[in-house]
Order: C-alpha cells, then structure tokens, then sequence
C-alpha cells in the first residue's frame, strides 16, 4: 500500500495537454511527489509517418512546457513500461499510476497484460479523457450496441453531460532522483518527404487552444460550406483531438457557452461531426478488428483488384481525375486532406479501382496527421460498404460530377494540380474530353504533362456494380 510519502505516476500517452486533463487533473490532486512519465514506442506510431512526426513535436512542446510551469522534467523512457514501473515500484514503492485511457484495442491488450502483471501491487487508475461517453455504457433498447449513427446520436444527446474543463495544476511537486534520467534520446528525425508538412499545420497544445477559441469563426457557415474545399470552413481540430492536445469535452463545453452567438444549423453540424467520432471509437469498442476485417462478412468473399502499380497511381495523385489527384497530393504534401475529397478519394480507390479498401486505409494512416484508428477505419468502411450504416453498395461516386459540384471553378484543383492552372472552369474537371487544339491551348500533353485517366468511370461503375450485386 502506498503512503502519504509515495511518489506517484502520470503517464502521458495520447494526451500532450494540461488543460482539461482528467489523470494529471487527479494524479496532482494530493500534492504527492510527481514521476511524468513517457513511453515512446508503447503506443506504437511510426516515427517516418505524419502521425509519428506530429507526436514527436507535439511531446517536445510539452516538455518544454512542463519545465517552464513547473520546473518539473518529463522522464522519457525507452523499452517495456513492465522494466520501469517495476524498478521504480522496488525502490520507491510507486503504486500508484495515474492514466487516460487510450482507445485502441491493441493499446488496451498491452495495458491489461501490465495490470494483470502487476496485480496488487501497482493501481491503474484509469480515466476517460479522450470521448464524451465511455464506450460500453451506451447500448440500444436490446442491450446491445448501436450499428447506426443517427439512433446512436439521438442517444448520446439525450444523456449528453459536460463537465466544466478542469485547469492545468497551480503546482506540481516534482519527485527528483538520479534514476529518473532520460534513457530515450529520440531525436526527431524528419523523413524527406516530411520537411515540408509543418509550414501547413502546428502541433502542441498552444495551438490547438488558439483554434479553439476561434472556433465560432471557424465554423461560420460550417453547414452550407463545409463540403466545398476551397472554402476552407472546417474547424481542423481533428489532429489536436487525435493527439489529445485538446479535450472533446472541452470544444463541446465552448460550443454549448457559446451556442447563442453560433448559427443552430453550424451548431448542429458541427457537433454532429464530434457524434461520428464518437460513434466511430463506440463501433471499434464493440469490434475491435474495425481496422483490418470486414464488419459485413459477405465482404469477405468480394473479388478485389492486386494491381499495385494502380495504387501507386493514386497514391502520388496520377489517376487522371483531376479532384482525386488534387486530393491525393493535398495528403501528401500537407498530411490532411478535405473530409468531402477523402470520400471522394476513397471510393475512387474501393470502387472505381477496386482495390481493397485496408490498402487505402495503410495509406491515411501513414500520411494523415489527424489519423486515428476509429474515424479511418470507419470511414473507409463505411466507403467500401462493409462496416456498420455503411453506404449502401450502389453508392459509387462519380468523381467528375463530384468536382463540378462541390469545385465548380476548379480552384481547389488549381491549387494542387499546377500543371491545369491554364483550363478555363469548363474543361478543368474533364482534361482527356478536350479535343486536341485545345489541350495545345491550354498547354497540356496528356500522358505527359497530365496523365489519361486510368479508367473510364462508367465501365468501372458498371464492373463494380456487377461484382458488389454478386454478395447479396
């Protein structure tokens, strides 16, 4: 048993933030001595992807910030936590280890082993801090769990409770050892193709709560304008949620505040995006093979496609579809991408292509730094017609008419398709239906300067009707 003496444990895992913090919130709350704690690789992200770089400078932000506030120093330690906790458990009697949960059930096999291992003898006080509503506790009238979103929405609103966002700690003693020496030098090591990726988005905490309190401008005519790309009217709070350097529950506390001074229909759909987060970790709480199985298992017999050169195709924006191209390069070269062009993009690859849609959710892991396993891995469900209130199989975006509507002057095209910068809005959705003169015109050489269009989208409909009508 611990006492008043015992130094005790805040581990940070998908959680770089003080504010509204509910494990540090606690851990600090008796003013015991402090270890913060971090374990690079436990949660498993790849250094070389966006995710991985993201984290890495989102921690470095938050050490620095730790020892300016409170002169206190994040021990970072390499290896299995198992070694560590049971070193500082001998020599310190640390039993106490204060943790938010980490939704992902790879995460929760890992953290149950370590509980499990150290059974009575180190508590694991856990905390929701990630999602408005603990996963398990919102069932249907059957007692089961909710596989459509808008009766899982109605459900959660009706016992939607906010708690006032709780402040970083006015003081944290620090417990000061020479065992608690950083035993995990992990430099940050950009990959070339990551170098430029920041001069579009900035991690940490501060900046997630400069957003957040722009969040009424962000989000003015969210609901009229947010599937336009070019009109740029998303909050892009995802990445600091995906990260944890800003609380749901928080953005949901300064909607509500605010909800006088925010149109009812922005309010409405906006939190209704923050309801599909959440439905999204509810499904993968209940199935938690959402990222590598299909939740409909007639999926499993469908007759998908294993070129890879296609896929390299559309990885690098080469597919001849100018809004998919300009999605896929927006991805590459920013590390997010419009919610509207990955729906377009996605059933590009799943139905035009038929390519296996865990190829392109690999892919949005790798490059997006908003990545989480729940929203990717539901939406590209929900894409490929597999997962839970998925589109239904008949749904194929047609990618042309997807870009005259929601890009009619092609300026989202132009602004990462270069090489089309000369087509008048006329031509720019269709480059390969010019004629000839026109495309010298307009200085374009298909298959050189813009490539032909892999398919033609009306027999890749037809083929993949043919194929999805097979499963019923």
């Amino acid at each position: 048993m611990s006492n008043k003496q015992d130094p005790v444990i805040y581990w940070i895992r998908d959680d770089f933030r003080m504010h509204d913090n509910i494990a540090l919130h606690e851990a600090t709350a008796e003013n015991k001595e402090l270890i913060i704690a971090y374990f690079p690789e436990y949660m498993g992200k790849k250094n070389n992807t966006a995710e991985g770089m993201w984290t890495q400078n989102s921690f470095e932000k938050l050490k620095k910030k730790y020892k300016e506030e409170y002169k206190i120093e994040i021990t970072s330690f390499a290896g299995d936590p198992k070694q560590q906790f049971s070193k500082l458990f001998k020599a310190y009697n640390t039993s106490q280890i204060y943790i938010n949960n980490v939704c992902d059930p790879e995460i929760n096999k890992k953290d149950d082993k370590l509980k499990k291992f150290f059974d009575k003898k180190i508590i694991f006080n856990n905390f929701n801090s990630s999602l408005l509503f603990n996963s398990k506790d919102i069932k249907n009238n059957s007692g089961s769990y909710f596989k459509v979103y808008t009766p899982f929405w109605r459900n959660c609103l009706a016992r939607l409770i906010i708690r006032k966002p709780l402040k970083p700690p006015k003081k944290i003693r620090a417990f000061k050892n020479k065992f608690l020496i950083n035993d995990s030098h992990n430099k940050i090591k950009y990959h070339d193709w990551a170098l430029k990726l920041f001069r579009y988005f900035t991690p940490g905490e501060e900046e997630a709560r400069s957003q957040l309190f722009k969040l009424g401008g962000l989000i003015k005519d969210y609901a009229n304008n947010r599937d336009y790309p070019v009109k740029d009217s998303t909050s892009k709070l995802s990445m600091y949620f995906a990260r944890g350097e800003l609380s749901v529950n928080e953005v949901m506390f300064h909607l509500i505040k605010n909800k006088s001074k925010i149109n009812k229909n922005d309010f409405d759909k906006f939190t209704s995006q923050i309801g599909w987060r959440e439905f999204s970790y509810n499904i993968l709480y209940n199935f938690s093979k959402l990222s590598s199985e299909n939740f409909n298992k007639k999926f499993d017999n469908f007759e998908w496609d294993t070129n890879k050169k296609n896929l390299e195709k559309w990885k690098i924006g080469q597919t001849g579809y100018p809004i998919v191209d300009a999605g896929m390069r927006e991805l590459y070269q920013t590390g997010y991408m419009h919610n509207r062009v990955r729906m377009i993009t996605a059933s590009f690859l799943v139905k035009d292509l038929l390519l296996d849609w865990r190829l392109g959710r690999k892919w949005f892991e790798e490059t997006l730094f908003d990545h989480d396993i729940a929203n990717n891995s539901a939406g590209w469900q929900w894409v490929a017609g597999s997962g839970t209130d998925a589109a239904p199989y008949f749904r194929i975006f047609n990618p042309t008419l997807q870009s005259e509507r929601f890009d009619k002057e092609g300026k989202y095209i132009k602004k990462w398709i270069p090489e089309l910068i000369d087509l008048p809005p006329k031509f720019i959705h269709s480059p390969s239906k010019l004629s000839s003169v026109d495309l010298k015109k307009y200085n374009i050489v298909l298959g050189s300067t813009y490539p032909y269009p892999m398919v033609d989208h009306s027999v890749a409909r037809d083929r993949a009707l043919k194929l999805y009508k097979k499963l019923k």
